[in-house]
């Protein structure tokens, strides 16, 4: 896992190059204003390509090269855009959390020292309305100009030097693809949640939850802090609200330092802790719903692939306080886990 030494929004951009032809009759409008471009537009694979810096600086973004991956870093103010030449995925990330992905038809490359993206697929990541009119040749482009202060996709270009090492995890990510491990939650009263971990974005975290499932240690535990609209957490505790101990591990979360991207979705699984980053153990909740504000303060390792149903029972459960042990949001009917186990 690679340790980020600068935290920060980032946004990175896709670069073209191939066999193509120039297509010198296409005219590129942005927000009905036509733009010059200093080499002409390039039509590959049916894909109009442009040169980076005329559509950053036309939609008003800021962007940085990286000379060692040969990747860009773009910023409009909210979200970062990262993207490779020759690579075919562009990822949109916040501060935290990966956003979206864009899988382009046709990849950035480079032409006569110049680089060259896909116009519609960068232009609709950032949110814009892209149209082509075929008579006349010409795209346009809607949206709303940011005007970001020059300089600022260079300052966060840590991001995009890590998420070039880690490409191929979170493009597999974004895909559904590659190093997974899949485990399932069998509830007491018969309910099965299936998960799917990522073991190549939060390594230490994922061993040990398969380390304490293949030790059987959330046999018999329940679900002990339920906030509908929030997340359900377990794994800390019997039916009889005694605490079943286990190890700290290292928070793999961006504000402890370690680049974690997934993002707190509904049916998101992710670790529980105390005020201490390092002070997760066994205890893991998963989201019944969007909650961003988690996004890089928790160790989020995998998502609900089926069975949100009983994630929704478990949320919509009444709930009391129980004072001695100072705990609220307790479950009045007991929410057990039976048993985990890997598929």
């Amino acid at each position: 896992m690679k340790k980020i030494f600068m935290i920060a929004a980032v946004t990175a951009m896709t670069f073209l190059a191939a066999a193509a032809a120039y297509a010198q009759d296409i005219s590129i409008v942005v927000n009905g204003e036509k733009i010059e471009t200093e080499t002409p537009a390039v039509i590959s694979n049916d894909r109009t390509l442009v040169p980076l810096r005329a559509v950053s600086e036309a939609l008003g973004c800021d962007v940085s090269w990286d000379g060692d991956t040969r990747g860009i870093t773009l910023c409009d103010g909210d979200y970062l855009y990262f993207t490779w030449i020759d690579r075919d995925h562009a990822f949109k990330t916040s501060a935290y959390a990966l956003q979206d992905t864009a899988v382009m038809d046709a990849a950035p490359v480079i032409m006569n020292d110049y680089t060259m993206v896909p116009l519609r697929a960068i232009s609709e990541m950032f949110g814009a309305e892209v149209g082509w009119d075929e008579y006349t040749y010409t795209v346009t482009v809607d949206y709303e100009k940011k005007n970001v202060e020059e300089g600022l996709a260079k300052e966060f270009e840590t991001y995009e030097k890590i998420l070039d090492q880690q490409y191929d995890a979170y493009k597999n990510y974004a895909d559904g693809t590659g190093n997974i491990i899949n485990a399932q939650i069998q509830l007491e009263n018969g309910g099965e949640i299936d998960l799917e971990l990522y073991p190549d974005i939060a390594p230490e975290t994922v061993d040990n939850f398969v380390k304490l499932v293949n030790e059987k240690f959330y046999d018999g535990l329940i679900f002990h802090r339920v906030i509908k609209d929030f997340m359900i957490q377990g794994g800390g505790y019997d039916a009889d609200m005694t605490a079943k101990e286990a190890g700290n591990i290292t928070g793999e979360f961006i504000t402890n330092g370690y680049f974690n991207l997934i993002p707190h979705d509904r049916g998101t699984i992710s670790m529980a802790r105390a005020t201490d980053p390092n002070s997760a153990s066994s205890q893991f909740f998963i989201m019944h719903a969007d909650t961003p504000s988690l996004d890089g303060q928790y160790a989020a390792f995998g998502k609900v692939t089926s069975g949100m149903e009983y994630v929704d029972a478990i949320a919509e459960a009444e709930t009391e306080s129980v004072a001695e042990l100072g705990m609220e949001d307790v479950p009045v009917e007991d929410q057990i886990i039976k048993t985990i186990i890997l598929k």
